[in-house]
């Protein structure tokens, strides 16, 4: 088969490597799609850790179901694969909070485990049972519903940091797919307003050509944002902000636009080495909660995959770009120029 092989920092190749062989009580999946992720670009760019090479990379998967000798998942069936392995074993796990796993293993992220940036693969029986599988039944379209992994992700951030109907404003910092689905959820679970904020004119142009009208050409720390955030709450500030970017300055920023005993989320992760400014006398005096996020459970990733299949969010409108398997070192560039929402590999 054909796959994308990235033999270290910047060096990607498309080559051929050998079928993958369908465990005892696995199955080999045909890959219908496979999104990428700003996760993929950084460990693509060498700004990961933990990276082994060489790795076929790719985690938000969707395929067809090739062989099989695992009884629930027959030849033809259509399925969403995320890459979250929990043990099920840990203090974590034994606790629900699986994403946390002490034990978690993770598929296409460049730690071991093979992923989405090929023609097949391979998912032994004890992936099958303790990580996050989905049937995509009729009528649900497998380009899609690889919008379900970002999807869990934002949700877990959202469950835990409690955002829902007492709150007024949320202020998203980062108009790619994750900006712009925090934005989408947050409304789900009945936020008054969502604002996003992106300091690139490009990327504010494709979210409104998507759809996505709440979207303003504003840096983090603009005086216009400050003022407009504090006129729309009456002096006090954001009741959550979201940072939605590889940024350490809209991390510090994020602390000037929430309000007392508000909720900054960050989410973006930045590169290694990076020191962030942070001003903890405001955390400190105005009371502010900080929230990290990292991956999501079994759980929320069924929630979010039926968010997708009962089109309570309108994937169609986040995948902008879809590419060829060969062309996956095309594709990084582009999202890194700030080209898309969301880009697809279709093999």
């Amino acid at each position: 088969m054909k796959a994308m092989i990235l033999k270290g920092p910047m060096d990607l190749a498309y080559e051929e490597v050998p079928d993958p062989i369908c465990p005892n009580d696995g199955i080999v999946i045909k890959i219908d799609a496979c999104g990428i992720c700003g996760s993929d670009l950084r460990t693509y760019q060498g700004d990961s850790q933990g990276t082994v090479y060489p790795s076929i990379l790719g985690h938000e998967i969707s395929g067809t179901v090739t062989e099989s000798n695992n009884g629930c998942f027959p030849i033809g069936t259509k399925i969403s694969v995320a890459p979250v392995v929990p043990c099920g074993e840990c203090w974590y796990c034994k606790r629900g909070i699986e994403n946390l796993c002490e034990n978690l293993r993770m598929i296409g992220i460049g730690r071991g485990i093979p992923g989405g940036f090929a023609e097949y693969m391979s998912l032994p029986g004890d992936i099958l049972a303790k990580g996050c599988i989905n049937v995509i039944e009729e009528g649900v379209d497998s380009v899609e519903a690889v919008l379900s992994e970002t999807a869990s992700s934002c949700l877990n951030a959202q469950e835990n940091a409690g955002i829902g109907m007492k709150d007024e404003l949320v202020l998203i910092i980062g108009s790619g797919t994750i900006g712009c689905l925090h934005s989408d959820i947050a409304e789900l679970r009945g936020v008054t307003e969502t604002l996003i904020i992106d300091m690139s004119a490009d990327k504010v142009k494709i979210a409104h050509e998507q759809g996505f009208k709440n979207v303003l050409n504003l840096g983090s720390n603009s005086k216009e944002l400050k003022n407009m955030v504090f006129n729309k709450t009456e002096g006090r500030g954001a009741d959550i902000v979201i940072c939605a970017c590889p940024s350490g300055q809209a991390q510090a920023d994020a602390l000037n636009l929430v309000r007392k005993r508000g909720k900054v989320i960050f989410f973006g992760g930045i590169s290694k080495g990076t020191l962030v400014p942070l001003n903890t006398n405001l955390i400190h005096y105005n009371e502010i909660n900080i929230y990290g996020a990292s991956a999501y459970t079994p759980i929320i990733n069924k929630m979010a995959f039926n968010l997708i299949k009962n089109k309570r969010i309108d994937a169609k409108k986040y995948i902008t770009h879809r590419y060829q398997l060969k062309d996956l070192n095309l594709a990084f560039d582009e999202m890194k120029r700030g080209l898309m929402i969301k880009g697809v590999v279709i093999p």
